[in-house]
């Protein structure tokens, strides 16, 4: 979930916690690690007061998006097939420059 809403573009923490919604501060602060020691994720500091960062997905991160996108669209047609309401701010492939055909 990280991955796809940083394919949006870079997004501060607490913007980044929002968009996830129900996450603890905790668990999410240990998941950027891991996807930042990974590669996958580019952290970027400022040196301002009150402190700054910046997420950004790397471009390894950025090879995953046809397979996010994929999940996507195969939960879009999961909760259509169930006649469920499916959140229609998903990621178009204009958003992401990346084909979810691909």
């Amino acid at each position: 979930m990280i991955l796809y809403h940083l394919l949006k573009g870079t997004l501060r923490f607490n913007a980044l916690k929002r968009e996830l919604g129900d996450c603890s501060q905790r668990l999410l602060i240990k998941q950027l690690r891991e996807l930042e020691e990974d590669g996958l994720v580019e952290r970027k500091v400022f040196a301002v007061i009150p402190p700054k960062v910046e997420y950004s997905i790397s471009e390894e991160g950025r090879t995953l998006a046809p397979i996010l996108l994929g999940l996507r669209d195969w939960g879009h047609g999961w909760l259509t097939r169930r006649n469920l309401v499916a959140r229609d701010d998903h990621l178009s492939e204009k958003d992401t420059g990346v084909s979810s055909a691909a």
